[in-house]
């Protein structure tokens, strides 16, 4: 398996380099996000059963393009575990790719952890993607603009720059095919919208605007949204 993902990153490196990095744009909610995040109570946290993400010894790897969210910022003193800790927001968070990044979406995923809940997307390809990620009150498809079909009120949208659209002859074969819906729970969906170009797109609804953090981990290479309960 591991000799034919190779086989998909030369593919990849076939792809044009040039990635649109425009977001999905959104109305400005910030007074209502911080209205629901001062009056909201914290639901009982429920342990299930973990995913790989979480095993003991895997940490963030840093990113070559440098901004607040990144783990590349962490400070000498400070363990990637705790600097990861740190990251929990409800503002919007934004980071670029690295350079001459070419990824595809491999696989899409969530999991209900202790204190949180989480969605990855694995990728196949070289480089470390970008995002830009925001709470509203919608989430609308990647190419034609349509909403997406999921509960509106309390949307993470969720663009992932840098991996994109399977062009490559043998790249179809390594894009996710999985389903679009991804249930964490009964108030709590993720969906995975597709690529575009050199954007892929996401959205998760909750019940609520809920503090989250974005980061990347390594081998394989993925980036990793959780929303805190």
């Amino acid at each position: 398996m591991k000799h034919n993902k190779v086989i998909a990153y030369a593919a990849i490196a076939a792809l044009s380099s040039a990635t649109l990095l425009t977001a999905c744009s959104s109305n400005s909610i910030e007074g209502k996000v911080a209205n629901e995040a001062r009056t909201a109570t914290t639901p009982a946290i429920e342990q299930t059963e973990s995913t790989e993400d979480t095993q003991t010894g895997e940490t963030a790897k840093p990113s070559e393009a440098g901004s607040e969210e990144s783990p590349s910022q962490a400070p000498a003193e400070s363990s990637e575990d705790s600097y990861i800790d740190s990251l929990w927001t409800l503002d919007p968070s934004h980071e670029m790719p690295t350079d001459s990044v070419m990824l595809l979406a491999h696989d899409f995923r969530v999991g209900d952890h202790d204190g949180y809940y989480r969605v990855v997307v694995e990728f196949v390809g070289t480089g470390v993607p970008g995002w830009s990620v925001e709470w509203g009150e919608e989430s609308r498809e990647i190419a034609r603009g349509e909403v997406l079909p999921i509960p509106t009120g309390h949307v993470l949208d969720v663009m992932i720059h840098g991996a994109g659209t399977p062009t490559v002859a043998g790249a179809p074969e390594y894009y996710y095919n999985g389903p679009a819906d991804k249930w964490i729970d009964d108030n709590n969906v993720a969906w995975f919208d597709g690529s575009f170009e050199g954007e892929t797109h996401l959205a998760i609804s909750s019940d609520k605007f809920r503090e989250y953090r974005v980061f990347t981990l390594e081998e394989p290479k993925r980036l990793v949204i959780d929303l805190k309960k």
